[in-house]
């Protein structure tokens, strides 16, 4: 008599003991996701091995165990390196087996009911042949990489290169080369608003090989993609974090695109590390790993000036296009209407929409505006779940909690001394594109948010609404700062960047100049000559000035040192 050994998605360190389903063996279950009854509840779980009774347990009582209800799966999902990868998991992230074998094969993925016809995106585009024109920098950086995939050893590289210098094609051409070695490839992106960008790019020059993993996807696509990515049906996987579970079994190449983001670090448990991830996963098929960004995290690069990484640069941009120039206006002493753009700004903004040329109005904070306060007694409108202020929205007026989501009506009398002299005070994405609207009435404008992107088809209208030159002004948060390649964006104007710089985490003045940096950057990529407005209430701060000069070089030397003096990461772990 044989049971099987059961992981459940649960916090308990033990696995479970269940007989097979009727009429099925034991090893046949193995393998796969099961249904089976848990504490009067039934549960999705992994059927990681089986047992024989007889051989193992002596006075073992069957009466007890229970039946697996039935296997989900028809083939076995879980391989010998799933089971190893849950298990650093388990171990490095502090969770159950059954835990990290869920985030490496989703609970929610559906077998399809009935085989379909691929309705792949790239249904209507061709791979085409494409002979990339790569400068010096790029070869040599193609070459290093292509090296390893010839020999077929791990090796890490943090691909350092400022804004627009062509790190894409360096991930296309690596992709391509590992692709003739038959290998598969693994591209993560930190956005999900990046998606319809860099899916065209890779549909346009690998075709049907490439699938598209992010949480978006329907349950029963994600099992399609996953049970292809098996099989070698496809060949490249690009998406978010998750992406990077793609169970490929010849993985020769893993990219880490805008390796800096704090997106690739999951929130809710496990809290696993994508690109600690992409470290495991390469080491255990001696693959190749890039981590590439024009701002990397101080960890990465100080990994790289110790060797522990290979280090390459592209210090220049494609055709030596010069890098946009940064104008930093401060907000000192200057009698503004609260929240709103300086005349200097606008005087900017005219002149671009005169020449036909477009904006991006970036400002890290949606919403209306950031809190309710009352003038009487300064207290702030709070959620009463998570004691953080509530921001104001409009369309239609409310506070919302952007930690909970918790949403209350406006509140008509203060709840602390009961004045009337209730106030909206500082400003969010919506109130940048009311006074935007107001004071250009025949710009196209298109906002881009936590509020406005809840459906992926924002995304891409934002996009594809930029390319096309349907709209002159793209105005958003975060979302928009890194990975976009608009040629005929020529204006950043960022509205308030000491938004980040004062949220109390050590991080904050690296986040600082990671952003305007990487706004900055969105700024001058093709013909035109770039511009940047950064307005601010701290000029003299050096996230701010080395942003400005596009030196992380020297941001770096300045804020190593004060990690180092603070004992902070990376010079320590913080749990």
């Amino acid at each position: 008599m044989r049971v099987v050994e059961v992981a459940v998605p649960i916090p308990l360190k033990t696995t479970f003991r269940y007989l097979p389903p009727d009429c099925v063996n034991s090893e046949t279950v193995v393998g796969k996701r099961v249904k089976i009854s848990f504490r009067n509840r039934t549960l999705v779980a992994y059927a990681i091995s089986y047992q024989d009774i007889n051989q193992n347990f002596e006075n073992f009582n069957l009466t007890k165990l229970k039946k697996i209800v039935e296997a989900i799966d028809t083939d076995p999902l879980i391989t010998q390196e799933t089971m190893n990868l849950a298990e650093y998991i388990s171990k490095n992230y502090v969770c159950s087996l059954g835990e990290a074998l869920a985030s490496i094969i989703p609970i929610s993925m559906k077998p399809p009911k009935r085989i379909t016809k691929n309705k792949n995106l790239a249904k209507e585009i061709t791979n085409e042949k494409h002979v990339p024109i790569l400068n010096t920098q790029q070869v040599n950086a193609v070459n290093l990489i292509n090296e390893t995939l010839e020999k077929n050893v791990y090796a890490s590289f943090l691909l350092h290169g400022v804004t627009a210098s062509g790190k894409t094609e360096v991930y296309m051409s690596t992709i391509e080369y590992a692709l003739k070695q038959n290998k598969s490839a693994i591209m993560l992106i930190p956005e999900i608003s990046l998606t319809p960008q860099f899916v065209y790019v890779m549909l346009k020059r690998f075709g049907l090989d490439v699938g598209v993993w992010h949480s978006g996807i329907k349950n029963t696509e994600k099992y399609k993609l996953f049970s292809k990515a098996k099989t070698g049906e496809i060949k490249i996987m690009i998406g978010a974090r998750s992406a990077i579970f793609a169970p490929f079994e010849n993985l020769g190449l893993i990219i880490i695109d805008e390796e800096h983001e704090h997106a690739y670090k999951q929130q809710q448990k496990p809290a696993y590390d994508a690109r600690e991830i992409a470290k495991w996963r390469g080491n255990y098929h001696n693959a190749a790993v890039i981590f590439g960004s024009a701002t990397p995290s101080l960890e990465s690069y100080k990994d790289a000036l110790e060797n522990k990484i290979r280090l390459i640069e592209l210090n220049e941009r494609i055709d030596k296009r010069e890098l946009p120039e940064v104008n930093v206006i401060s907000l000192k002493n200057r009698i503004v209407k609260p929240s709103l753009l300086l005349s200097e700004t606008v005087d900017a903004i005219s002149k671009t929409l005169a020449k036909k040329e477009q904006i991006i109005v970036f400002l890290n904070r949606r919403g209306y505006s950031p809190a309710i306060m009352c003038k009487k007694c300064g207290s702030v409108y709070q959620c009463p779940k998570c004691s953080i202020s509530m921001v104001f929205h409009r369309n239609p007026d409310s506070l919302k909690c952007h930690y909970c989501g918790e949403t209350k009506s406006l509140p008509i009398i203060c709840p602390v001394c009961k004045s009337k002299e209730i106030t909206v005070f500082g400003t969010g994405t919506q109130k940048v594109e009311g006074e935007l609207k107001k004071l250009f009435r025949n710009a196209r404008i298109f906002r881009l948010d936590g509020d406005t992107a809840s459906s992926k088809e924002n995304y891409a209208k934002a996009y594809n609404g930029v390319k096309n030159d349907e709209y002159d002004i793209l105005l958003g948060t975060q979302m928009i700062a890194k990975g976009f390649d608009f040629p005929r964006v020529s204006l950043v104007c960022v509205i308030d960047a000491d938004t980040s710089l004062h949220i109390p985490e050590f991080r904050s003045v690296e986040k600082t100049f990671q952003l305007i940096t990487q706004v900055a950057g969105r700024s001058g990529r093709g013909d035109i000559k770039g511009n940047v407005i950064v307005q601010t209430n701290n000029p003299r701060h050096y996230a701010i000035e080395h942003a400005k000069n596009h030196d992380f070089i020297s941001f770096y030397n300045i804020e190593i040192e004060q990690r180092k003096k603070l004992y902070y990461p990376p010079y320590c772990d913080v749990a």
